[in-house]
């Protein structure tokens, strides 16, 4: 008899603390505002900021009792043909949304996602302006600003149907049909902010919906896409089935998320 795969189990707050640390690191370039910008291929910035923040969660990961692959922005050139059998791993954006860090726009985070048979089951995302974590695990998903009290993440089954909010990039092009789905879906406010800050305010509740056409990268999402899923909420793909990861293109494709559990009478 094949015994059941049982999940791996970390330790939350030492991912947070990880987090935390490249957070405040990013600051310290971010107040300075030194940088020097590469472009890469696709013509997406990287800073020194990126780099410095990738070393420090790379190191204090690899310091934890238990030893996962890392699949980091900065380190994303290892071929599908080493990590497609990869059971469980983490998927780190160190600087996640650096068109607005450059731009000296606050809306930027540090993200740590861990992902176990292709799909994210923990994950983590830093506010380092605003001091604020979001966070989420098999205990729950929680928002802490500051240190202060914990605040438990638990969305509702069915939204305000009549009054719903979506979020959109506030940096790619929205497209014509991103739009129509929004409209289809009788979308009544859009609220355009950067980064995985979109995730947050899904998981949250204070925004109902994020459709995404346009690419993006697993490690984008990643860590939102637990968050969301363990306050209660979904993260479907275009095959309506829920998002998975370490496909043999590291470009995500359409999905859309919703701040609520019964999206199914909803149809793109």
């Amino acid at each position: 008899m094949i015994p059941t795969p049982v999940k791996p189990k970390i330790d939350i707050q030492a991912v947070c603390s990880i987090a935390i640390q490249a957070g405040k690191k990013l600051l310290e370039f971010y107040k300075k505002n030194d940088l020097q910008v590469q472009y890469k291929e696709d013509n997406s910035p990287v800073s020194t900021a990126d780099y410095a923040a990738n070393k420090i969660i790379v190191e204090e990961i690899e310091k934890l009792a238990y030893s996962f692959p890392i699949l980091s922005e900065e380190g994303a050139d290892i071929p599908y043909e080493v990590r497609k059998n990869w059971e469980t791993f983490w998927l780190i954006d160190p600087l996640d949304g650096t068109k607005e860090f450059i731009k000296g726009n606050d809306n930027f985070t540090v993200n740590i996602g861990l992902v176990y048979q292709r799909f994210p089951i923990a994950g983590v995302i830093y506010l380092p302006v605003i001091d604020t974590l979001y966070f989420a695990d098999e205990h729950g998903a929680f928002k802490q600003v500051a240190n202060k009290e914990l605040i438990r993440l638990q969305l509702p089954q069915e939204p305000d149907y009549q009054n719903l909010r979506a979020v959109k990039s506030s940096s790619s092009v929205y497209r014509p049909e991103e739009y129509e789905v929004l409209k289809k879906l009788n979308v009544k406010q859009i609220t355009p902010i950067g980064s995985a800050i979109k995730y947050c305010m899904i998981a949250e509740g204070s925004a109902d919906i994020y459709y995404r056409q346009s690419p993006n990268m697993e490690w984008d999402s990643a860590a939102g896409q637990a968050i969301i899923e363990i306050s209660g909420g979904e993260v479907l793909g275009a095959d309506k089935q829920r998002f998975a990861y370490n496909k043999p293109s590291l470009i995500n494709e359409e999905f859309i998320c919703y701040g609520f559990s019964n999206s199914s009478r909803f149809v793109l």
